[in-house]
């Protein structure tokens, strides 16, 4: 049985107010409304400093004494809002719990925007990060649904172009199959009070890939990552809530890696809203980070 905060934040996304489905949707004005959210408050002992990671904002959030390995943090959000600045909440727990500094960054949104400037600003960003000295064997990429989406895209990419890889990725929630979709996606769309219907509509996909996106570019590795071959790349912890849309996708790209001999790991919570450990005030939310930083420092020495 979910928490009473789990059922609380069910609830809320329950409970909010629904666009009307006969209108375009008003990204902008989407964005805006997220925007004029609070933001948390700096924890005691941690800092805040704004980065230019290659023409992309970032931030990089520290502690003294904090001796992990950096995460690279990429934000969610359909690839249509979203931003670093709306994930602090989990990226203040992660330094001021979890003994690791983060570099959380930002990228174009669509509909302005389409694929693949996200994942290729995540690439500059990434450019970035390397340039600053850190070593790549000493970062873990993590990253919530879209955000998941892109750090298992950004780690085929540099793997792909014979870039220096991360040590570990992290993916909540991730989306993997923009082509054909996974029965969850239809499935779980009435327990999914954050998601709905949206995962792979027509509307969404059009949004991010355009009108004229093929069949080819939706089964590409990039886009549905778990269609690529994952050989030469970083152990991969995933997670997920049994009653979100996007629960398949965890559950069939564990299953490919494990058959495939890859290091990876499933962390499976029962109730939860869709990209739960954001927020990190949910007793289920600190059992998945704190196992993925279990396995974080099980391969990033």
């Amino acid at each position: 049985m979910a928490s009473e905060l789990a059922e609380f934040f069910n609830n809320l996304f329950k409970n909010a107010p629904k666009g009307d489905p006969n209108e375009p949707h008003d990204f902008a004005a989407e964005r805006a409304e997220n925007e004029k959210r609070p933001k948390p408050e700096i924890p005691t002992g941690v800092t805040l400093k704004e980065l230019d990671l290659n023409g992309n904002y970032g931030e990089l959030i520290t502690k003294e004494g904090n001796n992990g390995p950096l995460v690279m943090y990429i934000h969610g959000g359909g690839f249509t809002t979203g931003a670093a600045q709306e994930r602090r909440e989990l990226t203040f727990d992660i330094v001021a719990n979890h003994g690791s500094n983060v570099i959380a960054n930002n990228y174009r949104l669509s509909p302005e925007n389409k694929w693949p400037c996200h994942l290729g600003d995540c690439v500059e960003a990434y450019k970035a990060i390397l340039e600053l000295g850190y070593d790549a064997k000493d970062i873990v990429f993590m990253g919530e649904s879209a955000g998941a989406t892109l750090v298992l895209s950004l780690g085929l990419y540099l793997r792909d172009h014979n870039m220096p890889m991360p040590g570990a990725i992290v993916a909540y929630s991730t989306c993997c199959n923009q082509d054909d979709g996974f029965p969850s996606h239809k499935e779980n769309a009435k327990t999914d009070y954050m998601l709905g219907d949206a995962v792979n509509h027509p509307d969404q996909l059009e949004a991010v890939f355009g009108k004229d996106a093929t069949k080819e570019l939706l089964h590409s590795d990039y886009v549905s990552p778990y269609y690529a071959d994952f050989a030469g790349m970083p152990p991969i912890f995933l997670a997920a809530s049994d009653i979100e849309a996007l629960y398949d996708d965890s559950v069939y790209l564990y299953k490919k890696l494990k058959s495939a001999g890859h290091p990876a790991e499933l962390d499976i919570q029962k109730g939860l809203c869709h990209a739960y450990p954001i927020f990190p005030d949910i007793p289920e939310s600190q059992e998945t980070i704190k196992k993925a930083f279990e396995f974080i420092h099980k391969y990033v020495k």
